[in-house]
């Protein structure tokens, strides 16, 4: 079959602005449909990254003007590539001088081309006049009372049901229904938001005979299926776009797409029971990437709504069956904006008491 490029899907920088010496936060968001290993970099006209082959990373201005940072993926062998760039702009003098600007973001257009180089036709969003710690989304949408944030820490959780499908080898590929409950624990430092995410249930059920594939996540495996994130401080407020991080989960399998016995059973990756039709019983070793990335607003001080474009990608390293000794699996919502509503509960809820509200 013929080979599809990774697509950059968007690039995000908050603020949109910043002073001479000061640093912005950027995000890139990519993905392969053939699931191979990406390799991404950063560059650009002027100034520095903390780590320019890290998806979400700083950009510290080392000179005044508008800078075009430009992010660019490849898979492993570099054959098959996409980039896309966003512009901020950094400011000389004070860093106190004139403020600091909105959240600026690339959306990449729909598609790619397949065996070569793909350009994204994507925009840059930075319309409106940003208050101090205000943030422009993507549309101009502008908040601009600095004095009226609204805190985000506590637990936020969610229960997000979509059609779907499912691919496993064996079996191929069949409709799903996907019902994933998650939690989001924020706290708030000087400067920053930190966000660790964890899925609490994760179902994908076949459909239309639910009996033909039956994938179990064992609380052992469902234990390792958290991720971190952090977003540089602002004021949230009711009405305004929350500029949530782009999360990745890796459970059973390290960034370089070696396994890891992160279950602690014995065997490489995560365990996961599987059933077949009822005729065929295994434990499949699995690693697993589970990405997420939010668009949400904060629609009053408990609620969150929004919509979630998320995916899980599995390598198979073998299981207690000769049948399946190796493979891909992947499970796929049908939208890549899937909506969903998110609450707040106080404090850091676990788990085991959030899955008491679904």
């Amino acid at each position: 079959s013929l080979n599809q490029c990774p697509l950059i899907d968007s690039l995000i920088a908050a603020p949109g602005e910043a002073a001479v010496g000061d640093t912005i936060a950027v995000q890139a968001v990519a993905h392969d449909v053939n699931g191979r290993p990406l390799s991404l970099a950063w560059t650009s006209n002027a100034g520095t990254f903390s780590d320019a082959s890290a998806a979400a990373t700083s950009y510290r201005c080392t000179a005044s003007g508008t800078q075009t940072l430009a992010a660019n993926v490849s898979e492993a062998d570099g054959s098959c590539k996409d980039s896309a760039s966003i512009q901020v702009d950094c400011i000389g003098g004070d860093a106190g001088v004139g403020g600091t600007g909105g959240t600026s973001s690339v959306d990449s257009g729909a598609g790619g081309a397949t065996g070569g180089t793909t350009s994204t036709g994507g925009t840059t969003s930075t319309g409106g006049t940003t208050a101090s710690g205000g943030m422009t989304s993507t549309g101009g949408t502008t908040s601009t009372d600095a004095g009226a944030g609204v805190s985000l820490a506590g637990t936020w959780i969610s229960e997000i049901k979509t059609a779907g499908n499912e691919m496993v080898p064996i079996v191929g590929s069949t409709a799903a229904n996907i019902d994933l409950v998650i939690r989001l624990a924020v706290t708030e430092s000087a400067g920053t938001l930190d966000g660790q995410l964890d899925i609490c249930r994760l179902n994908a059920t076949t459909t239309p005979n639910a009996s033909s594939l039956v994938v179990t996540f064992t609380p052992t495996v469902i234990a390792t299926l958290t991720g971190n994130g952090t977003e540089p401080a602002f004021n949230a407020e009711v009405g305004a776009a929350v500029p949530f991080p782009a999360i990745t989960i890796l459970s059973g399998i390290n960034a370089s797409g070696t396994s890891v016995d992160a279950d602690s059973d014995g065997h490489p990756g995560v365990t996961i029971p599987s059933d077949i039709g009822g005729l065929i019983s295994l434990d499949a070793y699995v690693g697993l990437t589970i990405k997420t990335t939010l668009t949400s607003t904060l629609t009053d001080a408990d609620t969150i709504n929004g919509t979630t474009n998320f995916s899980t990608n599995g390598t198979v390293f073998g299981s207690n069956n000769t049948l399946l000794t190796s493979g891909t699996i992947s499970v796929t919502p049908s939208s890549t904006a899937v909506p969903f509503t998110a609450t707040r509960l106080d404090g850091d809820v676990p788990c085991s008491q959030v899955l008491t509200h679904f």
